[in-house]
């Protein structure tokens, strides 16, 4: 029991502590958890007890539905830039795969290259006052674009593991989709109750309540999609994800509710998950100066991922620099990455120690391309005044 004690306590200080020195160093909170991770279980702690690895599992299904929730399909379609915003991320899709193939690695490694991600792209945006800039919306609605597309092609790659070309396959993908129609039925008609009875839902909503109905609420359906999607035969955090994409979907204003929302993830389960993603990772690869070197090149094939689209910047009412800035900032999906590379270990199609080296690229690019982005910041604000 004082073992299990020990893990606990020593997990959730670094849980605490990381976001401190994050903070101070200008890098997300993530990848400090990651190296936290690393450090912890390969020096301090010699194994992993089993309810790390419980919660390691609920932090990766919360915060796909956190991540879910982030994904504004309304802004998507109020931008009236829909097609141009979904064209930017597709292109890495098509020639990144067969390009990993021809250099020898697998070509899920292309796939992972050309997902992007919403998450450090919101805080960057924000700490450089372009949020609410043209250039930022545009990069925002790129981001959602593209990280709606990325979860969607997961989707698709995970059935195709489990099920091939086959008719099976279209079956279980229509089950996919007719759960999920069920679960926007289900929020829609709970939506109308709302509507009917709005005093409760104040009462639930706000922040004073002692039960906090509301958040058992929210963790019940993050949870629920997370199941919906294993039963039909596909990775619970998939279902999570579009949980979370209808919950915010059917519920437009949340306000503080939300704040709670992320408070239980970002401040409890998510760091289990980045944390054990660190304790998984093998130091020994920090050795290898071709895994150094391998992990450097697919940093920079990250980038170029997010560049290529964007070459022809004019097309999309773009500056050089803008271009450029926009390729920075959505070149580093840190969560995603990270994720992505989690499923394809468990589907086969990576390696451990390739996973392990996409790790070290996720935490490598989250934190230098966001850096590039910030000294580029003060350029991009004269070249699209407000």
């Amino acid at each position: 029991m004082a073992e299990q004690l020990v893990t606990l306590v020593t997990v959730v200080f670094g849980a605490a502590v990381m976001p401190l020195a994050a903070r101070r160093l200008s890098v997300p909170s993530a990848a400090l958890e990651i190296v936290y991770g690393m450090v912890l279980f390969n020096t301090v702690l010699a194994s992993q007890p089993e309810w790390f690895e419980l919660l390691k599992e609920l932090g990766l299904i919360y915060l796909m539905f956190i991540a879910g929730m982030e994904l504004s399909l309304r802004e998507l379609q109020s931008s009236g830039r829909v097609l141009r915003y979904v064209l930017i991320p597709l292109p890495a899709f098509v020639v990144m795969p067969p390009l990993l193939h021809l250099m020898g690695l697998p070509w899920y490694l292309g796939v992972v290259l050309a997902m992007i991600s919403a998450g450090i792209v919101i805080p960057v945006l924000k700490e450089s006052s372009l949020l609410q800039r043209p250039l930022g919306r545009d990069i925002l609605g790129v981001a959602l674009a593209g990280e709606l597309i990325s979860i969607l092609v997961l989707t698709l790659l995970d059935i195709f593991h489990h099920y091939g070309l086959t008719p099976h396959a279209l079956l279980e993908l229509l089950k996919l989709v007719a759960l999920l129609g069920l679960a926007a039925l289900a929020l829609k008609l709970l939506y109308l109750a709302a509507w009917w009875h709005p005093n409760h839902v104040a009462r639930v909503m706000r922040s004073e309540d002692p039960t906090e109905e509301g958040i058992r609420l929210v963790i019940s359906v993050a949870f629920a999609g997370g199941l919906a999607a294993y039963a039909a035969g596909v990775e619970p955090i998939l279902g999570s994800f579009m949980g979370g994409v209808i919950f915010s979907h059917v519920f437009k204003s949340k306000g503080r509710f939300e704040d709670k929302i992320n408070a239980i993830g970002f401040g409890f389960l998510t760091p289990f998950f980045f944390i054990g993603v660190g304790a998984a990772f093998d130091p020994a690869l920090l050795g290898s100066p071709q895994t150094v070197l391998l992990a450097l090149g697919l940093t920079v094939l990250l980038l170029v991922a997010k560049l290529l689209p964007l070459l022809p910047a004019r097309l999309f009412g773009l500056r050089g620099t803008e271009a450029c800035g926009m390729g920075l900032l959505l070149a580093a999906p840190l969560s995603l990455l990270v994720v992505a590379g989690t499923l394809g270990q468990k589907m086969g199609l990576l390696s451990p120690s390739l996973n392990g080296m996409l790790v070290l690229t996720a935490v490598l690019a989250s934190i230098l391309f966001p850096m590039l982005f910030r000294l580029l910041a003060p350029r991009l604000k004269q070249d699209r005044p407000d």
